[in-house]
């Protein structure tokens, strides 16, 4: 959502410019060889600042003559996309494209079907940018792929990936947008620094991630064996495990089935002043992660996660004589919201090689377990206990399975 909101004002910034650099309000297509006479920012708050570069995937004005029968621009020898409704006989509105260029002249060449034009200016790489892991935890020794953009190796200033703690990851392959590696013993927990020609980047995410866990499966909640619920699932293995002791859901499955004992379980409030996990009003800027392994065929029903609060059920059987207000109605409800995870509604049907890490934007819990919208998460004070639950069709009808699910280290944190 925050990247939509930026794109918006983006393009709101360009229009405004556009009409800015369109003195003559004149948008007709004139003849003769096209002149660059300068470039300047897209920015509105800047609109007076020239510019001689720019980084790859910036939105740039290129001011000149004899530019409304432009149909062609290249950066490089990469081409970007011409949007008519920007090109006028003054100015062009235009994205430097986001590939890194096989062939890099600082050129940009302009063309119509008549002539071209050259203008000296500097397209430059970002630094890395690594923005995912498909495991966010792996062992010392074990393999990491980490996912991202602009991994250029240079073969002067060679690609490096170092891990929290300063150990740098031996490479077992890469290329612009992905990157393998063998961890390092002696890895710690944090964001892993890739390094390039181009600078330094930091990762967005935390290897072995352990800020804000609401659920690692490895402590036993005040409440004992009710483990602040009703279910525990079909029970917790430390097997090839990512971090300890991990949940398992086990059992038949299709789109009728409601199986809490071995789909289900809860951490519900203790008690109720329990404050949120998550900071609510800013729903945003934060992400649901998970580690999962799913080793059998899942092709049916959604794996609903539920957020809830003291409004909706408590459970304290250490200080109230009747353990507070155990009351699950919320799961079944067509009208409370939550987030639905149901990659097999995309193929047909979906297991994991391995553990995995999932995120799920926490502006996504919104859903009810047909999948209908219900546009809005709850609010404040509902998010102090979280419920795991496969069932519901998600809106997509399955076929009959009999899927495993191993779960660890549910956490909520910053994107």
């Amino acid at each position: 959502m925050k990247n939509h909101i930026l794109n918006i004002g983006l393009i709101a910034g360009a229009i405004l410019l556009f009409n800015a650099c369109s003195d003559d309000d004149n948008d007709s297509k004139n003849g003769g060889t096209p002149i660059v006479r300068y470039i300047r920012t897209c920015d509105e708050l800047k609109s007076d600042s020239l510019l001689n570069s720019a980084y790859l995937g910036a939105k740039i004005a290129i001011i000149g003559e004899n530019m409304g029968s432009v149909n062609k621009i290249m950066f490089n020898d990469r081409k970007a996309k011409l949007n008519p409704s920007f090109v006028t006989n003054n100015a062009i509105i235009v994205d430097i494209p986001n590939e890194i260029p096989g062939l890099k002249e600082d050129l940009i060449r302009l063309y119509t079907n008549n002539d071209s034009c050259e203008f000296t200016f500097e397209t430059k790489v970002p630094v890395p940018a690594a923005t995912a892991m498909t495991c966010e935890y792996v062992k010392a020794g074990d393999m990491a792929q980490i996912q991202g953009m602009y991994f250029v190796n240079d073969e002067a200033v060679p690609l490096k990936v170092v891990f929290p703690g300063g150990a740098e990851a031996e490479i077992v392959s890469q290329d612009v947008n992905n990157v393998s590696v063998i961890v390092p013993e002696n890895a710690t927990k944090g964001p892993i620094e890739i390094i390039s020609v181009y600078g330094t980047g930091k990762s967005s995410f935390h290897f072995r991630d352990d800020r804000n866990l609401i659920l690692d499966f490895d402590r036993i909640y005040p409440d004992g064996g009710y483990h602040h619920g009703w279910h525990k699932g079909y029970g917790y293995g430390t097997e090839n495990g990512v971090n300890g002791q991990y949940l398992i859901f086990h059992g038949e499955m299709d789109d009728e089935k409601w199986d809490d004992s071995n789909f289900g379980y809860e951490r519900w409030t203790y008690r109720q002043d329990d404050p949120d996990f998550v900071d609510a009003g800013n729903l945003k800027d934060y992400v649901l992660k998970f580690e999962v392994n799913v080793p059998d065929v899942w092709s049916s029903s959604a794996f609903q996660f539920i957020f809830t609060g003291a409004e909706e059920v408590w459970m304290n059987w250490q200080e109230t004589s009747n353990g507070g207000n155990p009351n699950n109605g919320y799961a079944a409800s067509a009208t409370y919201p939550r987030a639905l995870w149901m990659p097999w509604s995309v193929t047909g049907s979906y297991s994991t090689n391995g553990w995995i890490t999932v995120a799920i934007p926490m502006t996504d819990f919104r859903f009810n377990a047909a999948g209908e919208d219900l546009k809005s998460p709850m609010g404040i004070g509902h998010y102090s206990g979280l419920s795991l639950l496969v069932n519901g069709t998600g809106g997509v009808t399955g076929t009959p399975c009999n899927p495993t699910f191993y779960v660890d280290n549910v956490r909520v944190v910053e994107k």
